[in-house]
């Protein structure tokens, strides 16, 4: 089967170049004395089809926000990859587009949760621990479990 997937989803490439970018100058900055900018995605233009300006005030700027992260080009590459009435692509699709859509929700989530409230922080923070401490929860079920499965695999041969 072919691969489908041959290039980085060009948003996330964007992104993660964007970011790079700033963490050498920050590295920078820091070395030297100086004021670190604070880190956020690349500002979008007004024409780009989205307006987000950098705005974390407003019900509007947090949803424009979204756009900085978008990966709709590799969402829509995965649901092909895995469409019955296309040509299938190969497992190579199906890691790397899953790896770039999660990479980027990881970074939006983590923008989102330096600028939430408190008591909004502490929600999220109470229900992680309920679910990390359940035993089919990331730690147990996710890590543990995904581990015991592989070498599982492994010995049967």
């Amino acid at each position: 089967m072919p691969q489908k997937t041959t290039e980085v989803d060009p948003n996330l490439q964007k992104l993660v170049e964007h970011l790079t970018a700033k963490k050498k100058e920050s590295s920078e900055l820091r070395t030297t004395n100086g004021a670190v900018p604070w880190m956020r995605p690349p500002l979008l233009a007004s024409g780009s089809g989205s307006g987000w300006d950098g705005d974390l005030q407003t019900e509007q700027g947090l949803i424009d926000l979204h756009e900085a992260f978008n990966t709709d080009e590799a969402e829509e590459k995965l649901a092909e990859a895995f469409d019955p009435n296309e040509d299938p692509g190969n497992s190579s699709d199906g890691i790397v587009l899953t790896l770039m859509i999660d990479y980027a929700a990881q970074a939006e989530r983590a923008l989102r949760a330096r600028h939430q409230t408190f008591p909004r922080a502490i929600a999220h923070y109470a229900n992680r621990e309920k679910g990390h401490g359940r035993d089919n929860g990331p730690l147990m079920g996710a890590s543990s479990g995904y581990f015991t499965s592989i070498i599982k695999q492994g010995g049967e041969q």
